[in-house]
């Protein structure tokens, strides 16, 4: 997945357009396109996901060959979460779905 692509799927999951991303950013639509074929800057990166709400790793990992979307957002919105919060998620997960760690 690229820049571009990973910029577009976070984009679709907070309802937002590449063009409403650009204009919340701060930089050009058109400057994110290019992302489909070029290497952003750190700088621009860092605007867009301020604009996203998320972290710079979240726009530029390439570690998530095999992951689903579904996955993605599911790391990005724990990662926002304090300790405490991410293990009552856990909790929760494991009483919904009825499993173990040891599983």
């Amino acid at each position: 997945m690229n820049t571009y692509e990973r910029i577009k799927e976070i984009a679709t999951e907070h309802g937002m357009s590449i063009r409403e991303v650009a204009l919340k950013a701060g930089v050009g639509e058109n400057l994110i396109y290019r992302w489909k074929h070029t290497k952003p800057s750190l700088k621009s990166i860092q605007k867009v996901a301020n604009a996203l709400n998320v972290e710079v790793e979240d726009i530029t990992s390439t570690s998530d060959k095999d992951e689903s979307s579904q996955y993605r957002a599911i790391q990005r919105k724990a990662k926002k979460l304090s300790i405490a919060d991410q293990e009552k998620l856990i909790d929760i997960m494991d009483t919904i779905f009825d499993k173990t760690d040891d599983e």
